[in-house]
């Protein structure tokens, strides 16, 4: 039993009606218990005492009656240990009932001083599935007895509730008739009004300035509390909105926001083993003009601009039509169409709130627009759906523009790979011959001075082209080891072609040698060598074996006026005017195949060398040969 003695009880009763005026969303005050409940004497009580009460909730005390009934809620505590009470105000009102007619004073005053010392009043609590019922003993004050024989005075109960009954209603009954009903608030809702009970403890959410990551970094206060503890996190715009799962578990790790998505309007909540808490760390900052959008969209039928604001939250705005005034860059305000919302909004998606109109009954025209006003943000920038776009051959141009580099950088990427095509190609015909291997036997004339220059470069230039060249200016060893005749025979055997090589002075030659004529004495050895390999040759020839044999004449030198019988019949060509003839001529029956390409390509070379080799000795030549021959050289 705990007793106290109050002396500003009607302001306690003033108190109550005040809250159950206020509504449900105070903060519960506390009160702390003694023994599990609490008993509160008003004026004029005294020993106040709560006893259980039958089921019924029957009181026999005629003498006693309640005259009032309040209750509110509270959270009551012992030893720290909170939770949702029942705080039950009662007016009594103490009476003598004694008979008037047939009693005496001093039997009268006895009744009256038996109910005063023994006055007594139940109350009951009716829940859905349980009831409580108490008995409040006290005694009155004598002192404070009023002139009628009556006796005002109140009493306090505070009664714990029943955790299974939160969120359920309770009817508060005193015997007297006097009723009063409320709802017992769910766990969450005791929580978000202070509870401090156990179950309450969530943990906090913080959030601190990352400038480097371009985020708010929200955190959990008291992390090592609360690092083991599995939560779930989502976020929503307005209090109302959908909230969204955020992939967040536990407090252990850190959670960004970019500042882009920072909206006053936004908040998170966390729940767990404990009641889910809503929290709003950015209600200090403001909604950016960036994240404003104004969309519009015509129609005919009526003449109507449809609008059409979205925001990450409700906001405060209002929607006009302007006259732009090209001069000065401002949009004057048409009075006549205005529109002011702070309402009516409706969540597109999960980030996003959307805000529709119309105005009706427009008229076209390209100065008409239409200006947002947003409270906190000022005037946004005006939209004109009837604007003429003076830029409307931009796009073509820029395609146009972006063609001709496309085209550009593309004729060069080609170039670029046309070019490393042909240098790779060109290495690879560097490193490889242009014919395969054909064996060649050249033989100079009797005459061969005047044509040594050129007999040298044609073997040099068929050597390069892959051409297996013998010439007897350059076998002078062998010669004269084996002889002039037993030589050509042994070059005829490996295979191969036989060019001869024609001047003035091999085709009379010819004509002596097939008249049995021997040439002079007085010839030098090399010129012997020469003529005797030709000699050689012409005898080859006599034997019917010219299939191997072709005739070559070099242009600059005075041809032949006639070619004897001997040498006639055989394919003449003239150098280096017909080289693609006498490549193609030299690599006829080769076991290699070799196409147009590289036969044209070695002809190339060979004329090439040729006319090179010809520009370069031509004076000394026509020098040498200037008082010989003065009608010949070119």
């Amino acid at each position: 039993m705990c007793v106290c003695v109050m002396s500003v009880w009607t302001l306690l009763q003033l108190l109550v009606c005040v809250c159950g005026v206020c509504g449900v969303d105070q903060p519960l005050e506390k009160v702390e218990l003694s023994g599990g409940q609490q008993l509160t004497c008003g004026q004029a009580v005294f020993d106040c005492e709560v006893r259980s009460a039958s089921p019924a909730c029957m009181c026999e005390n005629e003498g006693v009656s309640v005259s009032g009934l309040h209750v509110r809620l509270v959270q009551c505590g012992e030893q720290k240990a909170w939770s949702v009470c029942l705080q039950i105000l009662l007016n009594v009102t103490a009476t003598d009932t004694g008979d008037e007619a047939s009693a005496d004073d001093e039997e009268g005053d006895e009744d009256l001083e038996s109910v005063l010392s023994s006055a007594s009043v139940c109350v009951c609590c009716y829940y859905p599935v349980q009831q409580h019922s108490k008995t409040l003993h006290f005694t009155f004050n004598p002192t404070t007895l009023q002139d009628d024989k009556t006796i005002q005075g109140g009493v306090s109960l505070v009664v714990q509730v029943p955790k299974a009954e939160y969120g359920s209603p309770v009817v508060v009954v005193s015997p007297t008739n006097s009723t009063t009903e409320l709802t017992i608030p769910t766990q969450e809702e005791a929580c978000s009004r202070g509870l401090d009970a156990v179950y309450c403890k969530a943990p906090r959410l913080y959030s601190r300035s990352a400038p480097g990551a371009g985020a708010f970094l929200l955190y959990v206060s008291d992390v090592e509390r609360w690092r083991t503890q599995e939560f779930l996190v989502c976020k929503r715009h307005e209090r109302d909105g959908v909230c969204v799962k955020l992939p967040w578990r536990n407090a252990s790790q850190e959670f960004g926001v970019s500042f882009s998505s920072v909206a006053p309007c936004l908040c998170f909540e966390i729940c767990s083993s404990f009641p889910r808490v809503q929290y709003c760390p950015f209600m200090n900052e403001t909604v950016s003009s960036r994240s404003v959008s104004v969309s519009l969209s015509v129609s005919s039928s009526p003449a109507a601009v449809l609008w059409n604001v979205t925001a990450p939250c409700r906001l405060k705005l209002e929607v006009r039509l302007c006259v732009w005034d090209w001069r000065n860059s401002s949009c004057s305000s048409a009075h006549t169409h205005t529109h002011s919302h702070t309402h009516r909004w409706t969540q597109t998606n999960h980030t996003h709130w959307q805000l529709q109109g119309e105005f009706l009954y427009v008229q076209r025209h390209p100065s008409l627009c239409v200006q947002v006003e947003v409270s906190g943000l000022g005037l946004l920038d005006p939209v004109c759906p009837f604007e003429v776009r003076r830029n409307h051959w931009s796009i073509p141009l820029v395609l146009c523009v972006c063609l001709l580099c496309v085209t550009m950088l593309g004729a060069y990427a080609v170039q670029g790979t046309l070019k490393s095509w042909e240098f790779r190609w060109l290495k690879e015909e560097e490193e490889t011959p242009l014919v395969s291997s054909v064996d060649l036997l050249l033989v100079s004339p009797p005459d061969v001075d005047g044509v040594c220059v050129q007999m040298c470069v044609l073997s040099s230039s068929l050597s390069a082209l892959g051409f297996s060249v013998s010439l007897d200016l350059c076998s002078g060893s062998a010669l004269c080891a084996v002889g002039p005749g037993p030589w050509l025979h042994a070059a005829l055997r490996r295979g191969g072609r036989v060019v001869l090589v024609v001047t003035p002075g091999a085709c009379a030659r010819a004509e002596e040698w097939s008249r049995g004529a021997r040439p002079e004495e007085q010839e030098l050895l090399e010129d012997r060598f020469c003529s005797e390999v030709f000699e050689a040759s012409l005898s080859r020839l006599r034997g019917r074996a010219a299939g191997p044999f072709l005739l070559v004449q070099f242009e600059g030198h005075c041809p032949p006026q006639a070619l004897p019988e001997l040498l006639q019949g055989l394919p003449l060509f003239s150098l280096p005017r017909q080289s693609l003839g006498f490549i193609t001529e030299l690599t006829r029956g080769a076991a290699h195949t070799h196409t147009n390409t590289h036969l044209r390509a070695a002809a190339r070379v060979l004329s090439g060398a040729l006319r090179d080799s010809r520009r370069t000795h031509t004076h000394t030549l026509q020098h040498k040969h200037n008082n010989t021959h003065p009608d010949c050289w070119i």
